[in-house]
């Protein structure tokens, strides 16, 4: 599938039925990394507005799935402007109630007076201040509190997530929107990520051959496009970089019109990678995102996006290039769920980069590679 799409046909029978759910009340849709939910995010808010449904905002937790976002909203009947960040959206509203709130600091800092502010503003029981529908990606990594605050700005929730990728510390966002909008809708299949991929990201999270597992629940077409993993060991981060400047050269030429996601854990190794491709043979194709910060629209014709896998959140790559992954274990009982995600940004290729080592459940994920399954033959194969 491609990142937007552009008819029905595009569609399985699931997504039909969540984008055509009850106009009126809450819902809650649940799925894997690469099952849509975005895009099912955006489509329902093309139906609410054709609908008359129009006072509503999407919200995102980050800045860069929020630029990407704005970037494809041409394919949609609703302004650019009513994709914000939760951040982005909260401040104003706090503003425009006359509540003083200083957005400078450590996320964690201004997420938590943002928070408050909010609740200040909730406790006004403003009229004007609610809209008709808050449509919410990303739902896991909101805190209870949070969107039991949001929900106070919204005739109706739409939202969407899945526990698996939750790269926050805050806890109990979907618990608390399944107490809001009833038993979520649950999506299994996926299409985005190639079967060697899915050995993976089982592997992190220990469910190889699992019948929950990301393996046993992708339609991805290996027809198309043979999915392929590849570890490099052994390199510190500057000789990662330049071990992935020629595969890079070759992945723009064999993936036209198509984004390579080259990410790391950390930000300054983030910052210092993209310093390093910005001075080489690709720079040309190279932009560099983050998470928070200001404006910077995502530009088409630069196809290396360089990030942060919590920026990445959200986006997916044809190729993704993981370097510095040495590090993933500084982020404690967040780690897996952020190889995972890591991992799962990618399509068809997904090269990973370390120093000395990384932690034992992605060794798993690679060693499980040894084992992937191929995928069935088609009838023309039986007779070639």
């Amino acid at each position: 599938m491609s990142t937007w799409w552009k008819k029905t046909s595009d569609l399985d029978d699931d997504q039909k039925k969540v984008i055509s759910l009850p106009k009126e009340g809450d819902h809650l849709v649940l799925g894997p990394a690469g099952c849509g939910k975005t895009n099912l995010l955006l489509l329902r808010a093309t139906f609410l507005v054709k609908a008359g449904v129009t006072n509503i905002t999407v919200l995102t937790f980050g800045r860069v799935l929020k630029e990407f976002l704005v970037a494809g909203s041409t394919h949609y009947p609703f302004s650019s402007d009513k994709i914000q960040t939760y951040l982005q959206w909260g401040a104003s509203l706090v503003a425009s109630n006359g509540i003083a709130f200083d957005d400078f600091g450590e996320f964690a800092e201004v997420r938590a007076r943002l928070l408050k502010g909010l609740k200040e503003v909730a406790a006004l029981k403003k009229s004007i201040n609610v809209l008709d529908c808050i449509l919410l990606d990303e739902a896991q990594d909101y805190s209870a509190d949070e969107i039991e605050v949001i929900s106070c700005f919204a005739d109706q929730i739409y939202a969407v997530g899945d526990d698996r990728q939750r790269v926050t510390s805050a806890i109990g966002g979907l618990d608390a929107l399944e107490a809001k909008c009833g038993e979520p809708v649950v999506l299994k299949k996926h299409y985005r990520n190639g079967i060697k991929i899915c050995r993976v990201a089982d592997g992190i999270r220990n469910e190889i051959d699992s019948e929950e597992g990301m393996e046993a629940t992708s339609k991805y077409n290996e027809q198309d496009f043979e999915s392929s993993v590849i570890p490099h060991s052994g390199l510190l981060l500057a000789d990662q970089v330049a071990t992935a400047i020629p595969e890079i050269e070759t992945q723009l030429f064999a993936y036209p019109d198509e984004t390579i996601g080259v990410l790391c854990p950390k930000q300054e190794d983030a910052t210092a990678v993209a310093a390093l491709l910005l001075s080489s043979k690709v720079k040309h194709h190279v932009q560099m995102q983050n998470f928070a910060g200001g404006y910077s629209a995502f530009e088409p014709n630069k196809r290396v996006i360089v990030t942060t896998i919590i920026s990445a959140k959200g986006l997916e790559f044809r190729a993704v290039h993981l370097l510095g992954m040495e590090k993933i274990s500084r982020f404690r009982n967040l780690q897996k769920n952020l190889a995972f995600t890591g991992v799962t940004r990618a399509k068809t290729s997904l090269r990973i980069y370390y120093d000395k080592s990384i932690p034992g459940y992605l060794e798993k994920g690679i060693l499980a590679l040894d084992e992937a399954s191929t995928s069935d033959p088609t009838l023309d194969d039986l007779f070639a």
